[in-house]
Protein backbone atom coordinates (compact mmCIF):
# COMPACT_ATOMS: atom_id res chain seq x y z
CA UNK A 1 0.00 0.00 0.00
CA UNK A 2 0.97 3.42 -0.83
CA UNK A 3 2.36 5.31 2.33
CA UNK A 4 2.22 8.78 1.32
CA UNK A 5 0.66 10.68 4.80
CA UNK A 6 -0.74 14.21 5.01
CA UNK A 7 -2.40 16.32 7.03
CA UNK A 8 -5.10 18.71 7.44
CA UNK A 9 -4.56 22.08 9.47
CA UNK A 10 -8.16 23.57 9.73
CA UNK A 11 -7.62 23.69 13.54
CA UNK A 12 -4.19 25.90 13.61
CA UNK A 13 -4.28 27.78 10.15
CA UNK A 14 -6.38 30.61 11.83
CA UNK A 15 -4.81 32.15 13.91
CA UNK A 16 -1.02 31.79 12.33
CA UNK A 17 0.37 33.04 9.08
CA UNK A 18 -0.61 30.57 6.36
CA UNK A 19 3.03 29.97 5.17
CA UNK A 20 4.01 29.19 8.83
CA UNK A 21 0.96 26.75 9.31
CA UNK A 22 2.25 24.67 6.04
CA UNK A 23 6.12 24.73 6.92
CA UNK A 24 4.67 23.23 10.56
CA UNK A 25 2.61 20.27 8.23
CA UNK A 26 5.73 19.59 6.29
CA UNK A 27 8.28 19.88 9.16
CA UNK A 28 6.86 17.65 10.87
CA UNK A 29 6.78 14.73 8.68
CA UNK A 30 4.07 14.92 6.27
CA UNK A 31 4.06 14.49 2.63
CA UNK A 32 0.88 16.71 1.54
CA UNK A 33 -1.34 18.96 3.28
CA UNK A 34 -5.27 18.38 3.52
CA UNK A 35 -5.79 22.47 2.32
CA UNK A 36 -9.26 23.57 4.53
CA UNK A 37 -10.89 26.52 2.02
CA UNK A 38 -13.75 26.03 4.88
CA UNK A 39 -10.99 28.12 6.67
CA UNK A 40 -10.79 30.88 4.06
CA UNK A 41 -14.25 30.71 2.84
CA UNK A 42 -17.00 31.69 5.32
CA UNK A 43 -16.53 34.81 6.86
CA UNK A 44 -16.97 38.15 4.34
CA UNK A 45 -13.15 39.12 4.74
CA UNK A 46 -12.13 35.56 3.63
CA UNK A 47 -9.84 35.14 0.80
CA UNK A 48 -12.26 33.12 -1.24
CA UNK A 49 -15.33 35.51 -0.50
CA UNK A 50 -12.91 38.30 -2.55
CA UNK A 51 -13.25 39.71 -6.19
CA UNK A 52 -9.09 38.75 -6.12
CA UNK A 53 -9.82 35.13 -4.57
CA UNK A 54 -7.60 33.77 -7.89
CA UNK A 55 -4.62 35.86 -6.89
CA UNK A 56 -5.02 34.50 -3.46
CA UNK A 57 -4.88 30.78 -4.58
CA UNK A 58 -2.41 31.63 -7.05
CA UNK A 59 -0.34 32.84 -4.14
CA UNK A 60 -1.25 29.43 -1.76
CA UNK A 61 -0.06 27.51 -4.97
CA UNK A 62 3.29 29.19 -4.78
CA UNK A 63 3.79 28.47 -1.23
CA UNK A 64 2.65 24.92 -2.28
CA UNK A 65 5.62 24.49 -4.67
CA UNK A 66 8.03 26.41 -2.24
CA UNK A 67 7.64 24.08 0.48
CA UNK A 68 7.81 20.82 -1.87
CA UNK A 69 4.60 20.26 0.14
CA UNK A 70 1.52 19.50 -2.77
CA UNK A 71 -2.17 19.68 -1.81
CA UNK A 72 -3.19 16.27 -1.91
CA UNK A 73 -6.91 16.72 -0.73
CA UNK A 74 -8.95 19.76 -0.33
CA UNK A 75 -12.16 20.34 2.01
CA UNK A 76 -15.17 22.34 0.81
CA UNK A 77 -17.54 24.64 3.65
CA UNK A 78 -20.28 23.66 4.43
CA UNK A 79 -22.37 26.74 5.08
CA UNK A 80 -25.28 25.67 2.98
CA UNK A 81 -28.05 22.80 4.86
CA UNK A 82 -30.96 21.74 3.58
CA UNK A 83 -33.63 24.91 4.42
CA UNK A 84 -36.89 24.40 5.76
CA UNK A 85 -39.78 22.51 3.57
CA UNK A 86 -37.30 21.42 1.34
CA UNK A 87 -37.47 24.43 -0.92
CA UNK A 88 -34.14 23.94 -3.22
CA UNK A 89 -31.32 26.25 -2.75
CA UNK A 90 -28.80 25.90 -5.45
CA UNK A 91 -25.27 25.89 -4.55
CA UNK A 92 -23.72 28.98 -3.33
CA UNK A 93 -20.97 30.55 -5.49
CA UNK A 94 -18.29 29.55 -3.16
CA UNK A 95 -18.68 26.08 -4.05
CA UNK A 96 -17.73 26.29 -7.92
CA UNK A 97 -15.18 28.70 -6.92
CA UNK A 98 -13.55 26.23 -4.74
CA UNK A 99 -13.26 23.82 -7.30
CA UNK A 100 -11.82 25.70 -9.72
CA UNK A 101 -9.42 26.58 -6.91
CA UNK A 102 -8.63 23.17 -6.14
CA UNK A 103 -7.71 22.76 -9.74
CA UNK A 104 -5.37 25.59 -9.49
CA UNK A 105 -3.54 24.18 -6.84
CA UNK A 106 -2.71 21.04 -8.84
CA UNK A 107 -5.56 18.86 -6.58
CA UNK A 108 -7.91 16.06 -7.67
CA UNK A 109 -9.97 15.37 -4.68
CA UNK A 110 -12.11 17.95 -2.85
CA UNK A 111 -14.48 16.65 -0.21
CA UNK A 112 -17.69 17.73 0.73
CA UNK A 113 -20.14 16.24 3.63
CA UNK A 114 -23.73 15.77 2.24
CA UNK A 115 -26.23 18.76 2.71
CA UNK A 116 -27.96 17.87 6.16
CA UNK A 117 -31.32 19.51 8.21
CA UNK A 118 -30.87 20.00 12.08
CA UNK A 119 -34.02 17.99 12.94
CA UNK A 120 -34.96 14.32 13.68
CA UNK A 121 -35.12 12.18 10.54
CA UNK A 122 -38.13 9.96 11.81
CA UNK A 123 -39.38 8.53 8.60
CA UNK A 124 -38.28 7.06 5.19
CA UNK A 125 -40.16 9.61 3.24
CA UNK A 126 -38.01 12.41 5.17
CA UNK A 127 -34.95 10.29 4.51
CA UNK A 128 -35.73 10.38 1.07
CA UNK A 129 -36.15 14.08 0.62
CA UNK A 130 -32.87 14.47 2.05
CA UNK A 131 -31.32 11.62 -0.43
CA UNK A 132 -33.45 13.53 -3.78
CA UNK A 133 -31.95 17.09 -2.29
CA UNK A 134 -28.47 16.18 -1.84
CA UNK A 135 -28.47 14.62 -5.86
CA UNK A 136 -30.20 17.30 -7.07
CA UNK A 137 -27.45 19.82 -5.45
CA UNK A 138 -24.58 17.95 -6.20
CA UNK A 139 -25.54 17.29 -9.66
CA UNK A 140 -25.63 21.25 -10.24
CA UNK A 141 -21.78 21.23 -9.51
CA UNK A 142 -20.61 18.24 -11.97
CA UNK A 143 -19.90 19.87 -14.83
CA UNK A 144 -17.95 22.16 -13.02
CA UNK A 145 -15.97 19.37 -11.48
CA UNK A 146 -15.49 17.57 -14.86
CA UNK A 147 -14.42 20.39 -16.48
CA UNK A 148 -11.99 21.41 -13.74
CA UNK A 149 -10.90 17.88 -13.36
CA UNK A 150 -11.50 18.04 -9.71
CA UNK A 151 -13.31 14.61 -8.05
CA UNK A 152 -15.97 14.94 -5.82
CA UNK A 153 -14.99 13.22 -2.72
CA UNK A 154 -18.60 12.31 -0.45
CA UNK A 155 -17.63 12.20 3.04
CA UNK A 156 -19.31 10.13 5.06
CA UNK A 157 -21.48 11.68 8.43
CA UNK A 158 -22.97 11.05 12.27
CA UNK A 159 -25.80 12.19 14.12
CA UNK A 160 -24.19 15.43 15.62
CA UNK A 161 -27.39 16.87 16.79
CA UNK A 162 -28.00 14.14 18.61
CA UNK A 163 -31.37 14.16 17.00
CA UNK A 164 -32.40 10.42 16.29
CA UNK A 165 -34.12 8.10 18.60
CA UNK A 166 -32.98 4.22 18.99
CA UNK A 167 -36.02 3.28 17.57
CA UNK A 168 -34.93 5.57 14.20
CA UNK A 169 -33.44 3.90 11.02
CA UNK A 170 -29.61 4.98 10.85
CA UNK A 171 -28.76 8.64 10.12
CA UNK A 172 -28.27 9.63 6.48
CA UNK A 173 -25.30 8.76 5.40
CA UNK A 174 -23.79 7.40 8.22
CA UNK A 175 -23.63 4.16 6.26
CA UNK A 176 -21.67 2.74 3.60
CA UNK A 177 -24.58 1.80 1.86
CA UNK A 178 -25.53 5.14 2.01
CA UNK A 179 -23.01 6.66 1.11
CA UNK A 180 -22.51 4.36 -2.47
CA UNK A 181 -26.32 5.01 -2.81
CA UNK A 182 -25.32 9.15 -2.99
CA UNK A 183 -22.32 8.49 -5.28
CA UNK A 184 -24.29 6.51 -7.72
CA UNK A 185 -27.23 8.37 -7.64
CA UNK A 186 -25.40 11.28 -8.58
CA UNK A 187 -23.55 9.27 -11.23
CA UNK A 188 -20.32 10.06 -13.42
CA UNK A 189 -16.70 9.21 -12.89
CA UNK A 190 -16.28 12.78 -10.86
CA UNK A 191 -18.10 11.50 -8.06
CA UNK A 192 -16.21 8.87 -5.75
CA UNK A 193 -16.17 8.67 -1.33
CA UNK A 194 -13.95 9.86 1.64
CA UNK A 195 -14.30 7.48 4.83
CA UNK A 196 -14.08 9.44 7.81
CA UNK A 197 -13.27 6.91 10.26
CA UNK A 198 -14.25 9.01 13.49
CA UNK A 199 -17.49 9.62 12.29
CA UNK A 200 -18.08 6.05 11.39
CA UNK A 201 -16.68 4.97 14.70
CA UNK A 202 -19.41 7.41 16.39
CA UNK A 203 -22.21 5.94 14.34
CA UNK A 204 -21.25 2.04 15.17
CA UNK A 205 -20.12 1.08 11.91
CA UNK A 206 -18.02 -1.54 11.19
CA UNK A 207 -15.20 0.41 9.30
CA UNK A 208 -13.37 -2.59 7.58
CA UNK A 209 -16.11 -3.42 6.04
CA UNK A 210 -17.15 -0.45 4.80
CA UNK A 211 -13.73 0.17 3.15
CA UNK A 212 -14.30 -3.29 1.20
CA UNK A 213 -17.91 -2.34 -0.15
CA UNK A 214 -16.41 0.89 -1.24
CA UNK A 215 -13.49 -0.76 -2.86
CA UNK A 216 -12.37 1.27 -5.70
CA UNK A 217 -14.52 4.07 -4.97
CA UNK A 218 -12.52 4.99 -2.22
CA UNK A 219 -10.95 8.12 -2.93
CA UNK A 220 -9.92 9.96 0.41
CA UNK A 221 -9.46 9.13 4.02
CA UNK A 222 -9.28 11.07 7.20
CA UNK A 223 -8.07 8.34 10.07
CA UNK A 224 -9.48 10.52 12.83
CA UNK A 225 -10.08 8.23 16.39
CA UNK A 226 -12.45 8.70 19.50
CA UNK A 227 -14.16 6.86 22.03
CA UNK A 228 -17.39 6.17 20.04
CA UNK A 229 -20.28 7.93 21.00
CA UNK A 230 -20.62 9.59 24.33
CA UNK A 231 -23.63 12.02 24.92
CA UNK A 232 -23.76 15.04 25.75
CA UNK A 233 -19.91 15.35 24.87
CA UNK A 234 -19.41 16.30 21.13
CA UNK A 235 -17.74 13.47 20.31
CA UNK A 236 -16.38 13.77 17.05
CA UNK A 237 -12.46 14.01 18.53
CA UNK A 238 -10.08 13.92 15.89
CA UNK A 239 -8.05 12.43 18.07
CA UNK A 240 -4.81 10.78 16.35
CA UNK A 241 -4.99 7.05 15.25
CA UNK A 242 -4.36 4.99 18.32
CA UNK A 243 -5.57 7.74 20.79
CA UNK A 244 -8.83 6.42 21.09
CA UNK A 245 -10.72 3.35 20.59
CA UNK A 246 -10.75 2.47 17.05
CA UNK A 247 -8.58 -0.93 16.24
CA UNK A 248 -6.64 0.48 13.58
CA UNK A 249 -4.91 -3.43 12.71
CA UNK A 250 -8.17 -4.26 10.80
CA UNK A 251 -8.46 -0.55 9.22
CA UNK A 252 -5.05 -0.87 7.71
CA UNK A 253 -5.59 -4.22 6.67
CA UNK A 254 -8.89 -3.57 5.26
CA UNK A 255 -7.45 -0.60 2.95
CA UNK A 256 -4.31 -2.86 1.84
CA UNK A 257 -7.06 -5.41 0.93
CA UNK A 258 -9.38 -3.22 -1.43
CA UNK A 259 -5.49 -1.80 -3.07
CA UNK A 260 -6.23 1.39 -1.47
CA UNK A 261 -3.47 3.94 -2.88
CA UNK A 262 -4.27 7.60 -2.04
CA UNK A 263 -2.80 9.59 1.22
CA UNK A 264 -3.30 8.42 4.87
CA UNK A 265 -4.89 11.71 6.26
CA UNK A 266 -5.56 13.03 9.48
CA UNK A 267 -7.44 16.13 10.46
CA UNK A 268 -6.30 17.20 13.86
CA UNK A 269 -8.82 19.58 15.87
CA UNK A 270 -9.51 19.46 18.86
CA UNK A 271 -6.18 19.86 20.62
CA UNK A 272 -3.73 21.62 18.15
CA UNK A 273 -5.96 24.90 18.64
CA UNK A 274 -5.58 25.31 22.02
CA UNK A 275 -1.43 24.06 22.47
CA UNK A 276 1.70 26.47 21.68
CA UNK A 277 3.01 26.07 18.40
CA UNK A 278 6.03 24.28 20.23
CA UNK A 279 3.64 21.71 21.13
CA UNK A 280 1.83 21.27 18.11
CA UNK A 281 4.92 20.06 15.84
CA UNK A 282 5.46 17.94 18.61
CA UNK A 283 2.20 16.30 18.57
CA UNK A 284 2.51 16.70 14.68
CA UNK A 285 5.79 15.27 14.70
CA UNK A 286 4.21 12.10 16.58
CA UNK A 287 0.99 11.60 14.67
CA UNK A 288 3.78 11.63 11.45
CA UNK A 289 5.41 8.74 13.03
CA UNK A 290 2.10 6.91 14.06
CA UNK A 291 0.90 7.10 10.87
CA UNK A 292 3.90 5.74 9.45
CA UNK A 293 4.06 2.83 11.77
CA UNK A 294 0.55 1.58 11.44
CA UNK A 295 0.68 1.79 7.41
CA UNK A 296 4.34 -0.14 7.80
CA UNK A 297 2.17 -2.99 9.57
Amino acid sequence: MYTRISSAMASFCRNMPLEAAMRMVKDAGFDGVDFPFNAFSTLPDSPMQQENWRDWVREVKRLSENLNLPVVQAHATWEQEIPDGFRYEAPHEIYFRTIEACCMLGCRDLVFHPLRQPNRVDSPKMRGQIHDYNVRWFHDLISTAERCGVVINLENTFDSHHTQKPEDLPYPYTTAEDMVNLMNDIGGNHVKICLDTGHANISAQDIPAMIRLFGRDLATVHLNDNYGRIEPVYEDLHLFPGYGRIDWEPVLSALRDVGFRGTLNIEPIGELKRVPNRIRRIQLRAAADTLRALADG
